[in-house]
């Protein structure tokens, strides 16, 4: 049975561009024994990220303020991932797969914040100026 809801072109047609890292699983050691962590894969992807309403704000109890986002998209993405965007970094906290209904999963980006309490921008990460 197909999806009963295809939403795909209005995801397009909102679509904004954004950098995925993905979490590599292993690290390694160099020459001299030290513990290399291991690089995030980076891939350019697009995705309808909005604001998060203001009711699920609300219903989180604190967890979510209005700096967090909402990510709709057709791909599966895990969860240790992270967006960056607008200058942003964003961990993926949360998925709701609609796949058995619709062409799209939405996941919930939380901003990273520093010890400062601001929200952690990206303009050097990986190399990107």
């Amino acid at each position: 049975m197909g999806n009963h809801f295809i939403f795909s072109d209005l995801i397009k047609r909102y679509s904004v561009d954004f950098t995925l890292l993905i979490p590599s699983e292993e690290g390694s050691y160099d020459d001299l024994g030290e513990w290399v962590p291991p690089e995030p894969t980076k891939s350019d992807e697009r995705g309808a990220i909005v604001p998060l309403q203001s009711q699920l704000i609300y219903q989180s109890g604190g967890r979510l303020t209005s700096m967090d986002r909402q990510l709709f998209i057709k791909n599966e993405i895990p969860l240790k991932a992270q967006v960056l965007f607008d200058g942003a970094t964003f961990d993926i906290e949360a998925m709701t797969p609609y796949g058995t209904y619709a062409d799209f999963n939405s996941y919930i980006l939380k901003a990273v914040i520093n010890s400062d309490g601001l929200q952690q921008h990206n303009t050097n990460s990986l190399g990107t100026d």
